[in-house]
């Protein structure tokens, strides 16, 4: 954005410059049987308005509009405008009239027949123009400007508040997280202590992920597949034998990256509704890799839960949906269904 502020203002000095040195070639009256340059009254005006034109630009574009008229002073800046103005306009009517050759050609007798057109004038219309032309371009300069950085600064804001709110969705999720996986051990516990041990060393593991790789915005997935794997590892080992988990990995999973902790919500998810006390289940996870294509699969059977470790505030996956919308824009593909007591989840990130 701001690229693009500093070519426009850049456009519209050049702009300027072109006005300001090529019109006059068209707006002033000269012999047409000489070159311009060999009248005393076109050099003089050209150089003149060449110089006090683009004073007033600069002037104008940097002191009177941004301290004058952006203080709302518009009597004050329409007085200094027209000032000015009167001024261009006498400096070039006086140097018409102090010209040796307009004063002989107003003389002679051609200037007395109906086809005579040369004229001197206070109010000239090819000075005014210029003049006008100037102020017009120098206060949308301004204005432009003014916009690219308005839209700057809104970018910075949006940037910032993105960035915020992703900080906030990690703090949300990692408690969220760590609150399900001890509430399994904690079950684990209470029927056998020599394998809540080995769970509490996965946990250690689970725990130093997620408190540090969460910190990056990307991480490789094959990290990101090692730790679903512990985490499946850990649920196992509260799980009974009715229920069967099958995770598949396809493709070169070490080329690819993703952002931490993006399909461990679903996961969570399938275990908090996909497993039964008293009936046997399967919980399916697919990850395929392909050169433009991340694909995440989970399919999972759909019981009533029971038991204290499975009730959860339901913000896993709100927060994964925020997440993806933040990370991924237009670039994602979700698509969550129920039907006939299965519940899937298919996500395909474009890389």
């Amino acid at each position: 954005m701001k690229e693009r502020n500093i070519t426009a203002q850049f456009l519209l000095t050049i702009v300027t410059l072109a006005l300001v040195l090529l019109l006059p070639f068209m707006l002033f009256p000269y012999n047409r049987n000489t070159s311009p340059f060999e009248s005393q009254r076109f050099v003089s005006s050209y150089l003149f308005s060449s110089i006090f034109l683009l004073a007033f630009y600069f002037v104008n574009r940097w002191h009177f509009i941004p301290k004058i008229l952006a203080s709302k002073k518009i009597t004050l800046y329409t007085a200094i405008v027209a000032s000015c103005l009167f001024i261009y306009l006498g400096v070039i009517y006086y140097i018409g009239i102090t010209d040796t050759q307009i004063q002989e050609i107003l003389k002679s007798p051609y200037a007395k027949t109906p086809y005579y057109t040369l004229q001197v004038r206070f109010f000239s219309p090819g000075p005014m123009s210029l003049y006008l032309l100037v102020v017009v371009i120098s206060t949308g300069s301004l204005i432009i400007g003014q916009w690219f950085t308005a839209e700057e600064k809104q970018e910075a804001i949006s940037r910032q508040q993105l960035q915020t709110e992703l900080s906030l969705l990690k703090s949300q999720v990692n408690p969220h997280f760590l609150f399900n996986t001890l509430n399994s051990i904690y079950s684990l516990t209470l029927a056998n202590s020599e394998r809540a041990s080995g769970a509490v060393l996965k946990l250690s593991n689970i725990m130093r992920y997620t408190l540090e790789e969460s910190k990056n915005d990307v991480v490789t997935l094959s990290h990101e597949i090692e730790f679903i794997n512990s985490y499946i590892d850990l649920q196992k080992v509260r799980l009974t034998d009715k229920v069967k988990v099958i995770f598949e990995t396809k493709g070169d999973v070490e080329k690819v990256q993703v952002a931490p902790l993006l399909f461990i919500p679903f996961i969570e998810n399938a275990f908090k509704y996909g497993v039964s006390t008293h009936k046997e289940s399967v919980i399916t996870i697919h990850i395929t890799v392909n050169e433009k294509q991340v694909d995440f699969y989970c399919e999972n059977d759909v019981f009533p839960y029971s038991l204290p470790e499975q009730q959860g505030t339901g913000t896993g996956l709100t927060n994964t949906k925020r997440k993806l919308e933040l990370l991924y824009p237009n670039k994602y593909a979700l698509d969550i269904s129920e039907a006939h007591q299965t519940f899937t989840v298919r996500l395909t990130l474009n890389i």
